[in-house]
């Protein structure tokens, strides 16, 4: 017993002088700086207590910008992060001055456990611009932004359809069968192929990406003490969702070992083909991006970006429609008038179904799918608004304080798709509409998330009526929402009512 006391006492002075160090060295570091306000800070923990203060992260972050102004500094852990608000301020730092604030700071743990600190998200400098050019390049080439991949979406909502009418018009959660429909869009990208609606190792892949986000939070240790994961036990449930990515990366390293076994270099059908090509380029020995590690974890990025965030859309969509028949009415109207019911929308009706894309940009707004934008730094030593940031200090842009700004959609609070409508009846796209960020580091998928959105949904309300389950009522406070990497809501039912006894007819 006096041994364990012994061991106890051990344990807590070099704890208590572990915390007594890095708060000297902090407070140290910080003299030499001239940053920001922000609130007072706890070594070790830093203002965590700030940011959880209420489970809606979007609560805080408005009361902190309301106390600190547009720019303001909390300490994320250890580690002073800077907060940028409002549009004035994100544009000066992430358009004006882009290019200063283009790196991105040390590794935090969330990226190590997805792709090892490699990948597109969590790199910098050459790296990131050569990987950046490649990875759209080849994209392009097999139909990122062109009819060539309109096509395999269209193949995919169609399967997407047929998965919603096996319901038979009972209750089902929306998230399901849209995450494996978007899914199997970067599978056609990357792996040339698709998955079933009801493959076991696909469904392991999204629900590991979907554990992975709700797991990470703004407010949480272990998004920015990388540290917390050699301590012992799972505490911090750490290796579980280690072991989850760890899945992942094994079955995204078979499909990498596949195609190089079967590899023809007259034959490159999808991404991973053109990566294996450029690495037999490479010469051995040379310090290279193009390695198989680099593959998997860019694999990793362009499924947890081009999957979750659309997926999470449409489901938010689901819901204002299910809940607002008035909408959904008059979506489908337009639908009916401009395309007709004998064949799926298209993107050349985009120009002409202004309402429906208005509803889309409603739903990016107001649901905000990512609260705040993935961390920039600075590429060296910089000067804003009388502060002095160093180089690589961790930038956090606050989107929602952007689409929520009351000084520019007037009443943010509401679901209001005509605010994206002119009085011509032509679609308005105000400046600060920025639900895939803005700069040189906004979102890469951008167009593949946009054409994804408004060919599922507008075919979702061409094909079906949805509604609540029988008897129940659809509520905002019910489902608003789940706070992790995205913004999503709290699982809920709808049922899906087909049209097509009366109107369509398609082919799967």
């Amino acid at each position: 017993m006096a041994l364990l006391y012994f061991g106890l006492d051990v344990l807590s002075m070099s704890l208590g002088l572990l915390v007594f160090f890095l708060a000297i060295l902090f407070f140290r570091r910080r003299t030499h700086w001239i940053l920001p306000p922000g609130p007072a800070w706890i070594p070790l923990v830093g203002n965590s207590r700030e940011l959880m203060s209420d489970p809606d992260l979007r609560i805080p972050l408005r009361r902190l910008q309301k106390k600190y102004g547009d720019i303001y500094t909390l300490y994320l852990g250890p580690r002073p992060t800077i907060f940028v608000c409002g549009f004035d301020a994100i544009r000066e730092i992430f358009i004006k001055r882009g290019i200063e604030f283009s790196d991105r700071p040390a590794v935090s743990l969330p990226m190590i456990l997805l792709n090892g600190g490699k990948g597109i998200v969590s790199v910098s400098g050459d790296i990131w611009k050569n990987q950046r050019k490649f990875i759209l390049v080849t994209l392009r080439h097999f139909g990122l932004g062109r009819s060539k991949l309109e096509d395999k979406i269209q193949t995919e909502v169609k399967l997407f359809l047929s998965e919603i009418d096996n319901f038979n018009q009972k209750p089902f959660k929306m998230m399901t069968p849209i995450q494996t429909g978007v899914g199997n869009v970067i599978s056609h990208l990357v792996f040339g192929g698709h998955f079933n609606h009801n493959d076991p190792r696909f469904k392991v892949l999204m629900d590991g990406f979907d554990s992975f986000l709700r797991y990470v939070s703004a407010g949480s240790l272990v998004t920015f003490m990388p540290i917390l994961r050699f301590v012992p036990g799972d505490f911090f449930g750490i290796k579980k969702i280690a072991n989850k990515m760890q899945v992942i990366k094994d079955f995204i390293s078979e499909l990498i070992e596949e195609h190089m076994n079967k590899f023809n270099e007259g034959n490159i059908d999808d991404f991973i083909d053109a990566f294996i090509s450029e690495m037999k380029k490479q010469d051995v020995g040379k310090n290279t991006i193009f390695t198989k590690d680099y593959l998997a974890s860019i694999i990793m990025d362009l499924f947890l970006a081009g999957t979750e965030t659309t997926s999470t859309t449409v489901t938010w969509a689901s819901f204002y429609l299910a809940s607002r028949p008035d909408i959904q009415s008059r979506i489908f109207e337009e639908i009916k008038a401009m395309v007709g019911t004998e064949r799926l929308p298209s993107m050349q009706d985009k120009q002409n179904l202004v309402y429906t894309e208005a509803f889309i940009m409603e739903v990016l707004r107001l649901c905000t799918i990512a609260i705040i934008s993935a961390s920039h730094a600075p590429v060296s030593d910089v000067w804003i608004r009388g502060f002095h940031i160093p180089k690589g200090m961790q930038i956090v842009p606050d989107i929602n304080s952007v689409l929520s700004d009351p000084a520019v959609w007037g009443d943010p609070e509401n679901f209001r798709p005509e605010r994206f409508v002119s009085e011509e009846g032509t679609l308005v796209k105000p400046d600060e509409f920025i639900p895939f960020f803005t700069g040189r580091r906004n979102c890469l998928g951008e167009s593949l998330a946009r054409m994804e959105l408004f060919l599922f949904i507008s075919a979702l309300v061409q094909r079906f009526e949805l509604m609540p389950p029988q008897g129940e009522t659809l509520d905002i406070k019910d489902v608003d929402g789940l706070f992790g990497g995205t913004h999503a809501p709290k699982p809920f039912y709808i049922r899906a009512i087909s049209r097509q006894a009366k109107e369509t007819t398609y082919n799967v």
